[in-house]
């Protein structure tokens, strides 16, 4: 079963030929809007796919008439005895349902989901979507599940199928097949502990992976006044054609709430780059917490234990000790979503210093003391670098580095940031350690060479061939483990 997904559609596709000529697999798709239908039937040959079906199913049953609501309550209380899970838990992640779990991006622009689907809609949309999945897994007892977000993510993983979706590794232009929800890899796990003490090839990170060099070359070009203009433009006539086409993306977020955010955007890329610069703390001690972007997946779906970013702070400002700073630096991505009075809040505390958000992010890490994060990149370069981490978030990759502490309960923070600014890791150590599991990530991950979602026809052949066949190795190591 393959999913569709508009980031990755040209890989996949690709994916989908290699999987049938070399593996003679069946290959159920699911698509989610008639456009993706329409390109997959349009790009791909005929007999690819076994069967291509909508699953646009949550979205739609949320803006139906639902059932009665002692109905809709009784299959939600017996579909969440079947996953294991409350139902919060899923929509936690969800930009319409789940906003209200978005403390720190209370102004992402707001829909007519999130505005008109009240519970009885939603637990409908979620009782409608889950029994979908399921009815779709038993009719068609698949070996593998592909792509896919939360919703037949967790279907599959209760129903026993196994389940692969593409990371971002986080290092150039390299991602892997996480697999589950929660972007875990037992495979990388694996090839560190594997690797253990041996010495391996010297790698540094000089750059930002390409995932965010890329769209941070372009928010710089566009952070102007006549880069609004534009935006406020291409949003009115996408709208424009989206409706005359009508796509069902017209019915999604409000085209006002759009341009709101488009303006709210270059106001605060005006205000965030005029802030302290690196250069300003020379001699000074510090850690650092970069923000993370709200609401996103990458936050509250990866961390659905902690994801609480202005508490995080206000604890870490509470429990420095007298001489150390905390540099807090804002991401692109969350420019205009964030509550009224979040960085006034922020430059409040006196321990705390606002950075301006065009300093390069890894520049901050190799000068800071320590790195705190919950699920960010920050944390990954800083524990390759050798340099100490405190990780929030429970389910990261790097929190297999020795040298990575995680944070279970606040109570913890405060003694942990005491040991690690008196020198409680060996550095020598560290790098090593960091270094052997930048190894692993390689080992374990295949390489895109560049890849741009905004610009997904663009792929090497050589990057489709290490895909595949990352993607077969993963399955073939897991299959072999289990036996």
């Amino acid at each position: 079963m393959m999913c569709a997904d508009a980031e990755y559609r040209f890989l996949l596709l690709a994916l989908a030929r290699r999987l049938k000529q070399e593996a003679r697999a069946e290959i159920d798709l699911y698509c989610f809007t008639p456009q993706e239908s329409a390109f997959y039937r349009g790009k791909g040959e005929a007999g690819l796919f076994r069967s291509i079906t909508d699953a646009n199913i949550l979205y739609p049953a949320a803006r139906g008439e639902p059932p009665a609501p002692e109905e809709v309550l009784r299959q939600a209380q017996s579909h969440e005895r079947w996953l294991g899970l409350h139902y919060n838990e899923l929509i936690l992640g969800d930009r319409h349902f789940g906003r209200g779990f978005a403390l720190g991006g209370a102004r992402h622009p707001r829909s007519r989901l999130s505005e008109h689907a009240d519970l009885t809609r939603i637990l409908h949309a979620y009782n409608t979507a889950i029994s979908f999945w399921r009815n779709q897994i038993e009719e068609k007892r698949p070996d593998l599940m592909l792509m896919g977000g939360t919703v037949p993510g967790t279907v599959a993983r209760v129903m026993g199928i196994p389940y692969r979706t593409i990371g971002t590794a986080r290092y150039l232009g390299y991602h892997y097949w996480a697999e589950n929800l929660l972007f875990e890899s037992k495979r990388l796990a694996a090839a560190y502990r594997e690797i253990g003490a041996r010495s391996v090839p010297a790698r540094s990170i000089e750059r930002p992976y390409d995932g965010h060099a890329k769209p941070r070359q372009d928010f710089i070009r566009d952070a102007n006044t006549l880069g609004l203009v534009k935006q406020l433009a291409h949003l009115t006539a996408r709208r424009a054609y989206w409706h005359l086409r009508r796509y069902e993306k017209r019915k999604g977020y409000y085209l006002t709430e759009e341009l709101g955010y488009a303006v709210r955007k270059w106001r605060d890329a005006r205000r965030l780059t005029g802030l302290a610069k690196l250069s300003d703390l020379s001699g000074k001690r510090f850690v650092f917490y970069p923000l993370q972007t709200e609401p996103e997946q990458s936050l509250q779906a990866l961390s659905p234990e902690y994801f609480f970013q202005l508490e995080t702070i206000a604890a870490i400002a509470r429990d420095l000790p007298a001489g150390v700073l905390l540099v807090v630096k804002e991401t692109f991505w969350s420019l205009g979503r964030r509550p009224v009075d979040f960085y006034d809040q922020i430059m409040g505390f006196k321990n705390v210093v606002m950075m301006d958000m065009l300093e390069l992010g890894l520049d901050v890490v190799r000068a800071a003391d320590v790195t705190l994060t919950i699920t960010g990149t920050a944390g990954f370069e800083a524990a390759v670098m050798g340099k100490p981490v405190i990780a929030f978030g429970r389910h990261n990759l790097y929190n297999a580095i020795p040298h990575v502490s995680v944070i279970e309960h606040l109570s913890e923070l405060k003694p942990t940031l005491s040991r690690l600014l008196d020198g409680g890791i060996d550095v020598e150590k560290a790098k090593a350690d960091g270094q052997r599991f930048l190894e692993a990530v390689v080992a374990t991950s295949f390489d895109l060479r560049g890849y741009n979602f905004l610009r997904p026809a663009e792929i090497e052949d050589v990057a489709i061939d290490s895909a595949y066949r990352s993607l077969i190795d993963s399955l073939t190591e897991a299959k072999n483990a289990a036996a």
